[in-house]
């Protein structure tokens, strides 16, 4: 009877064995995520068209210590992608998630156990019969095991769950992809701002050079006062102040691309462009209610989330089959055992049956094997269970909240982007006016002065009025471009082809006026 129930249960490991690797075999292949197939056409038609295009000049920038290297963004894009430490932990973290689905499968194949023993025992110990005898003996004892101990349904499940989190590492790494091309070409707009702010800088320090060579000549022919004289000397080293610390701006921004590319930080970036355009990503008349479609569809990160969610899931049928469902266990172990004894022939007489140590002949028993089998099936129950159950349940609903919560930043992002895409596409319009009306004022202020028609303080407030307007201008271009940026993060669409365009020109941005554009 006893033989038969082995013989069954082993009959029923072998065939939950047989299913098991068969079910891993399928879990452990996993195929890179690939990139979309087929992308939404949200991109501008390309027209001719670059009246607000913001003028780079880089004459006033100077290196902080070795050298300048102009730099543009199909560089950035490149290099970006290419050598960026988040890219590289992210891609050893999906290197881990491997790691545990490997191992997790592992779980299913019997384990293979090799073992040796060496015994040495001299002395007394106690006989079958409960009585004390001497002895003196060495033993040694070789084998070879193999063992299987499985719970089907938590192997399963676990195997699920390290799934999931392997399809979630590869979603995350292409997040972490999606993200540093957003940052890098974000930053390269940042330092085409910082320059257009040295170069605003600079004819501010021009214009205050020459207000002041003007009211020191009056004063001399007597037409001005010296108050005016130091006003003039005041805009000029206000000026400079300024030019100063629009340099180190320059120099922040250029550090900070840096790092994001891992170039020296001792090299100066500049842009390698003359003029920037804006360059409009995202055709105006797609809807928010498009964008968001695609965003829910095309966002790594969303993705990666979902299956977050479904892994936290299945650790908690695992935690469930761990603790109520059944454990079987199968093991057969071959081997050999060898031994010598000491004085295997007691001596009679008073002594005799005390002790063998005074006894005399010793013995070599032979190399013999052995071969031992066994199979069982079982149960643990225990309190503890309900307790992890309830912790699997809490981590589980924590995924599902985290979930959530990731989705709303995603719309947040989304509409945020948008608006700030058209709010600027009207800011630099309103800007390209404001600096033509600010150059007419101040140049007619200036003409004003040496007629002696105005004040030098009317010319100090139209210099001011004509800087303004050139930093709003540039601001207002670099904002729309990053915010277009912004957006085809915040869809999910960003990559090499949508920044830059293909190398032949075809598909390239169109800038914001509908001019296709490399920079």
């Amino acid at each position: 009877m006893g033989r038969r129930f082995i013989m069954s249960c082993e009959r029923g490991t072998a065939l939950v064995l047989s299913m098991i690797i068969a079910f891993a075999g399928g879990c452990a292949s996993h195929q890179p995520v690939p990139e979309p197939a087929h992308r939404p056409d949200i991109g501008p038609a390309a027209t001719v068209g670059d009246a607000d295009a913001l003028a780079l000049d880089i004459s006033d920038v100077k290196p902080m210590y070795t050298e300048m290297v102009a730099i543009d963004l199909s560089t950035v894009v490149e290099v970006a992608v290419a050598d960026n430490f988040d890219i590289h932990q992210a891609r050893q973290a999906m290197v881990a998630s491997q790691g545990r689905l490997e191992s997790a499968v592992g779980a299913v194949f019997p384990a293979l156990v090799p073992t040796a023993l060496f015994e040495h025992v001299e002395g007394t110990v106690r006989a079958t019969e409960g009585n004390l005898v001497g002895v003196g003996f060495n033993t040694f004892q070789g084998s070879i095991a193999i063992q299987w101990v499985i719970n089907p349904g938590r192997v399963i499940h676990n195997i699920l769950a390290a799934k999931k989190r392997l399809s979630a590492s590869a979603h995350h790494e292409r997040a972490v992809v999606l993200e540093t091309l957003r940052r890098s070409v974000v930053e390269y707009y940042s330092l085409a701002l910082a320059q257009a702010t040295v170069s605003a800088a600079r004819e501010g320090v021009d214009e205050a050079g020459e207000l002041l060579r003007i009211n020191r000549l009056r004063t001399r022919t007597g037409a001005g006062v010296v108050a005016d004289e130091l006003r003039a000397e005041a805009r000029l080293a206000e000026r400079r102040q300024d030019l100063i610390s629009s340099m180190m701006g320059f120099y922040e921004a250029s550090v900070a691309l840096a790092k994001s590319l891992r170039l020296d930080a001792t090299v100066t970036l500049v842009p390698r462009i003359e003029t920037l355009p804006p360059v409009a990503l995202v055709r105006d008349d797609v809807s928010i209610e498009e964008l968001l479609n695609i965003a829910m569809a095309y966002r790594p990160d969303l993705e990666r989330a979902r299956l977050l969610v479904e892994a936290v899931v299945s650790d908690k049928d695992a935690t469930w089959w761990g603790s109520f469902g059944p454990q079987f266990a199968i093991g057969y172990e071959f081997g050999g055992i060898t031994a010598h004894t000491n004085n295997i022939v007691p001596i009679t007489g008073v002594l005799g049956g005390t002790t063998r140590v005074l006894g005399h002949d010793d013995q070599t028993f032979g190399f013999s094997d052995q071969q031992r089998g066994r199979a069982s099936a079982g149960w643990r129950l225990s309190v503890s269970a309900f307790g992890d159950m309830k912790a699997a349940g809490a981590v589980a609903a924590q995924a599902v909240t985290e979930a959530e919560r990731m989705l709303e930043e995603v719309r947040a992002e989304v509409v945020l982007a948008a608006q700030a895409g058209r709010t600027n596409r009207e800011l630099f319009g309103l800007a390209e006016q404001q600096v033509a009306a600010a150059a007419e004022a101040l140049r007619l202020s200036e003409a004003n002065l040496r007629a002696g028609m105005m004040t030098t303080l009317d010319v100090l407030q139209a210099q001011d009025a004509a800087t303004q307007a050139r930093l709003r201008h540039a601001e207002a271009v670099v904002r729309y471009n990053q915010s277009q940026v912004e957006l085809l993060a915040a869809i999910g669409l960003i990559d090499e082809q949508s920044l830059v365009g293909s190398p032949s020109g075809e598909g390239k941005p169109a800038d914001a006026s509908g001019a296709s554009e490399d920079g």
